[in-house]
């Protein structure tokens, strides 16, 4: 059942089709875009895989949206880190540990209350296993958070895109909409814009833009606009 403290509240999960495909450069980009609109958006990842330290995804969604990296707060942000860069629940029987579904939620409530705006970042895709008996999904499932699907803009994204709205509404999860990124400088335009239209008819969803590739931090800040307008209209309406 999803938690009624928090169904309905200004927290969005961002998740992706797959590993890979922009979803930490797009919680990046929204993160700065709203911070650079007066709301004190605030970032969480529940579990970090790879490297030690500070996490890569922190530190890169920090370095998205333009803040320091001494506004980091790990303990918060990445309640869990793992050195494997694997699937959470391997990367955590790696080093001999578990991770505990209540402990999320109670990092996920502390810092919500500290933000307007709460933007939760997934891990890979959306079953992803957090540990052998639970799936990233069915935790997301008990927030009921209105979940932000970001997609390839290329070829081979139909598929991926259409699974990830299915089974999101399986779950009862709210569907905020999808934001597509393209793979390279290269797209092909006339598959791109097909694909967009495509998700957008079939998927039955709010698509809220393409994200170009882009050389410069400024250059993607500038491309993402139109599609943080969009998002904060719903998200913030």
């Amino acid at each position: 059942m999803p938690d009624p403290q928090h169904a309905g509240s200004s927290a969005l999960f961002v998740t992706g089709t797959d590993t890979d495909v922009g979803k930490t450069f797009v919680c990046g980009l929204l993160l700065g875009y709203l911070r650079g609109e007066g709301i004190a958006a605030g970032y969480q990842k529940w579990v970090s895989t790879g490297g030690e330290g500070l996490p890569a995804d922190l530190a890169a969604c920090l370095e998205a949206a333009g803040l320091p990296v001494a506004e980091a707060v790990p303990e918060l942000q990445t309640p869990y880190r793992f050195r494997l860069p694997a699937s959470p629940h391997l990367a955590a029987e790696a080093e001999g540990r578990s991770i505990e579904p209540d402990l999320i939620l109670a990092r996920f409530r502390e810092l919500a209350a500290r933000h307007p705006v709460l933007i939760v970042e997934g891990v890979g895709g959306l079953l992803v296993p957090v540990r052998r008996d639970l799936l990233l999904a069915n935790l997301l499932a008990r927030l009921a958070l209105p979940t932000l699907v970001v997609a390839r803009s290329g070829l081979g994204t139909l598929n991926h895109t259409l699974l990830t709205l299915e089974a999101l509404r399986a779950r009862a999860v709210p569907v905020l909409g999808v934001v597509c990124s393209d793979s390279g400088h290269d797209e092909d335009e006339r598959i791109a814009a097909d694909n967009l239209r495509t998700i957008a008819d079939m998927g039955k969803v709010t698509v809220f833009g393409r994200l170009p590739r882009c050389r410069t931090a400024a250059e993607a800040a500038i491309a993402f606009r139109p599609v943080g307008d969009a998002i904060r209209k719903v998200l913030c309406h």
